[in-house]
């Protein structure tokens, strides 16, 4: 069973909109976390910040089986788990989906599956890969993050290996349960083990960061600040 953060840990990065470039330099001082891939974008809104736990989907090519005349499982068989039905809510979630090396030439998802994936709650979409249907996506209010958009989809060509566990996106493995910060910066991935330590930590250097920017804003320089300070 996935472990749950408390929702009030969500609700105050939520409220401080933390940067994912603040929680990086926390992670990288910690020698953890991963930042996903600079292709990674969200395709339909702009100036969204988004935060929740991982549900992740694995996705692996279709391998022929042990004799050509067996008879092989329906390509709806090798996909619909792809919907994750053992879910009936996703509140506080983001669904994140990868195969591995970005898929770029067929789509993980398209806009039915996304609409209904905000209808089960889930905060965000991230797919290591394509993504369809544009002009639904843009009606959503949810980013969906994806490498680019494609007619083709998977089916026949790819099915899901698994959910629930963990996924790899490139040289990245999400968990289900680690935390995801995505803004227009990028989407940085926080091990569950770490995370109260790393958001305990952001809250109060975004604090310090803050009143450094207004005091540039309002002349002091910035080398002396550093010195103060020790942040950039």
């Amino acid at each position: 069973m996935m472990k749950k953060i408390d929702s009030n840990i969500i609700d105050k990065i939520k409220s401080l909109k933390i940067s994912t470039s603040t929680i990086i330099d926390i992670l990288d001082g910690l020698k953890s976390g991963d930042v996903l891939s600079h292709q990674l974008l969200s395709l339909n809104i702009t100036n969204y910040y988004t935060v929740g736990q991982a549900y992740t989907v694995q996705w692996r090519l279709v391998k022929k089986g042990k004799s050509i005349t067996d008879k092989q499982p329906s390509t709806w068989e090798q996909v619909r788990q792809f919907l994750v039905p053992e879910l009936n809510s996703a509140d506080g979630l983001v669904y994140v989906a990868g195969a591995g090396d970005l898929l770029k030439h067929a789509a993980l998802a398209g806009g039915m599956s996304c609409t209904y994936f905000q209808k089960l709650g889930f905060n965000a979409i991230i797919l290591g890969g394509a993504v369809r249907d544009i002009s639904e996506l843009r009606e959503l209010d949810i980013p969906v993050i994806a490498s680019n958009i494609i007619p083709s989809d998977t089916q026949g060509a790819y099915c899901v290996s698994e959910t629930g566990t963990s996924c790899r996106i490139e040289d990245n493995i999400i968990h289900t349960g680690d935390l995801i910060i995505s803004d227009e910066n990028g989407s940085v991935v926080i091990p569950f083990n770490l995370i109260d330590k790393v958001i305990s930590e952001a809250i109060s250097i975004s604090s310090t960061e803050n009143t450094m920017l207004t005091k540039i804003k309002s002349g002091q320089r910035l080398p002396e600040l550093i010195n103060e300070t020790g942040r950039i």
